[in-house]
Formats: structure tokens, C-alpha cells, sequence
């Protein structure tokens, strides 16, 4: 059952069925480069294990996104990938062509409410606005339902796609931090940012009044 809805999604609790299609996610190089590029090594049940003590259960919100059934022909198939005839899927079939990523916020300083903020896109999902749909409702949720003061975030400063979508949910450029991720042989820096809740509601006035 989805906790919200937006256009294309359904976001809503993690589930212990999902292991199957998470560690699928985590163990594609494609969003490990991009999103946490610790070291590259197969994930196994243990890493879900962990993910489950360690940050699932300790997030402030954590969201897992499908894609409405309606928009499913949005999806990119890999060569690899068997494709089934709607009338052939069964209801796990569905579950993991549907499966979009997951988000999370954990609180960096409760003290003075501060949230982590992070995001995975599936990449057959890629390319289609997904990232900044949910970055906007988790903010938007942050601010307005769970009382955030700002949200904060670090992305590797060559995703320039990253970067476009936390600009356009309201983020601002905080720093730089250097030499921050080991990647293909060299070092890459980390970008910064954070939104603050006077920020965004003065951002959600403008948008308002451009409409």
C-alpha cells in the first residue's frame, strides 16, 4: 500500500520481500558510481541485513518508489533483462519491473533538525524526472510534516545530473568537499548543499504565485 502518490509514483514502506530487488539495485555499478562509490564489491543478504539495522531502520523517512502501472511503458529494458507479456507477469514480476530506487532522510544533528538527505534511481528509470519528483515530495514532506529546520546532502561534483535536480527542488551550493571519493583511479570532490525550511517556503510562495 503507497504511504503518498505523485504523478508517476507510489512511494511507500520498505518491506523484507524487497531484498531480492534492493541488492540488485545496490550491486548495478551504474548507481553505485554515481550515488556512494565506497568500495566495488558484490553485496549479499548480509549487506541487506545491515542496510535494514544500520540505516532502514534508523532513517527519519525512508521511501521506496514504483511507477504506476499506467506509466510502465517508460521503462528502459537491458539486453539481458527476459520481457513477459502483461497477461504472463505475476505480482513479483510486476514488483520488480516497477521497482524505481529509494530514498531516505536520516537525522545528521536531531538537535537542531537537520536531515541527510539521499536518493537512488533505478537506472531503467533514468531520464524520465523521477529523481526530482521524489526529491521534491521528501522535501516538501520534511519541512511540512516533520518540522526539518534543513535538509542537507553531499553528490559527487561530476553527476552534473545530480546537480541539476537538487537545484531545481530549492538547494543551495554550501562548499566543496575535496579529494572526497576514490573513483576509476583518481580522486573526485564532493558538492555540498542544503535548503533551508524559510528557503523553501519562500520557494513554494514563488511557485505559488507564478501559477
Amino acid at each position: 500500500m503507497a504511504f503518498a502518490t505523485t504523478k508517476h509514483l507510489k512511494l511507500r514502506a520498505y518491506r523484507e520481500s524487497d531484498k531480492d530487488i534492493f541488492l540488485a539495485l545496490i550491486n548495478d555499478q551504474r548507481t553505485t558510481r554515481t550515488s556512494n562509490p565506497g568500495f566495488a564489491v558484490p553485496k549479499g543478504e548480509k549487506t541487506w541485513k545491515e542496510m535494514e539495522e544500520k540505516s532502514l531502520s534508523t532513517a527519519l523517512i525512508v521511501v521506496f518508489v514504483e511507477v504506476k502501472r499506467e506509466y510502465a511503458s517508460l521503462r528502459k529494458w537491458d539486453e539481458w533483462e527476459v520481457r513477459k507479456a502483461d497477461t504472463e507477469k505475476t505480482q513479483e514480476d510486476w514488483d520488480r519491473e516497477l521497482f524505481a530506487g529509494y530514498s531516505s532522510v536520516h537525522l545528521k544533528h536531531p538537535k537542531v533538525r537537520d536531515g541527510r538527505f539521499g536518493i537512488v534511481i533505478a537506472p531503467p528509470w533514468w531520464g524520465n524526472g523521477f529523481a526530482t519528483e521524489v526529491t521534491e515530495w521528501v522535501v516538501q514532506h520534511c519541512f511540512e510534516q516533520l518540522n526539518l529546520h534543513r535538509l542537507s546532502l553531499g553528490y559527487l561534483a561530476n553527476n552534473a545530473a545530480a546537480k541539476r535536480v537538487y537545484e531545481k527542488c530549492g538547494f543551495v551550493h554550501e562548499g566543496v568537499t575535496r579529494q572526497a571519493w576514490w573513483l576509476d583511479g583518481g580522486w573526485v570532490d564532493q558538492g555540498d548543499m542544503g535548503i533551508l525550511e524559510d528557503e523553501y517556503s519562500a520557494r513554494k510562495k514563488q511557485l505559488t504565485n507564478e501559477h
